[in-house]
């Protein structure tokens, strides 16, 4: 599932500033929301953009940032991903509001960087609260990515971002939220579908 859908993804986000644009909104979507209403979400916020009824809060000022700053995003983030700065990539993307450590950490995972979403499902499946890696308003920059290479480093050492991805999908398969993808290899699909 990762190695077929994943160099999609990929592919998508770093060919052009609306590429990641794209991918950031899809992140950003799937905050508290059932994976499997997300591709409706995308339909309405390619029509919409940050005003699609699916962005509230600091999602619709997420996405609003991400296309103010998109050529900025990309060249930032295609530079992290060249040299490998998984690190950096992460510092970058959790700027964007709404993305704290583990949703920009997703970003940089779709983006092709050794990295993970360790949501609330994977962090229980570790044993870790979901307040483990969020970030104080205040923090400073130096504590910051401290706490991003630490987060970076439990996902290296747990397997890794193709290891988390298919277990991911094998978790949340047919789950209460994820009725209609019923198996791991629709979910990871699905992922595509949503950018397409």
């Amino acid at each position: 599932m990762y190695d077929r859908d994943m160099p999609r993804m990929r592919s998508h986000a770093l060919s052009s500033p609306q590429g990641l644009v794209d991918v950031i909104g899809f992140v950003l979507a799937t905050i508290q929301q059932p994976l499997q209403s997300v591709k409706n979400q995308m339909a309405d916020i390619k029509i919409n953009g940050a005003e699609s009824k699916y962005l509230f809060g600091s999602k619709r000022l997420g996405y609003a940032y991400a296309v103010e700053h998109a050529v900025v995003l990309h060249a930032a983030i295609t530079a992290a991903v060249d040299v490998n700065d998984v690190i950096g990539c992460i510092d970058v993307l959790s700027n964007v509001p709404g993305l704290g450590i583990v949703k920009a950490s997703f970003v940089a995972q779709i983006c092709g960087l050794e990295v993970a979403c360790l949501d609330t499902h994977n962090l229980r499946r570790l044993g870790l609260g979901e307040a483990a890696f969020k970030l104080a308003k205040s923090v400073k920059p130096s504590t910051k990515r401290k706490k991003i290479a630490d987060y970076v480093r439990i996902c290296t050492d747990t397997g890794g971002s193709r290891h988390w991805w298919n277990t991911w999908c094998e978790f949340v398969a047919g789950n209460r939220a994820n009725k209609s993808l019923t198996s791991a290899d629709m979910v990871s699909a699905y992922h595509v579908e949503c950018l397409a």
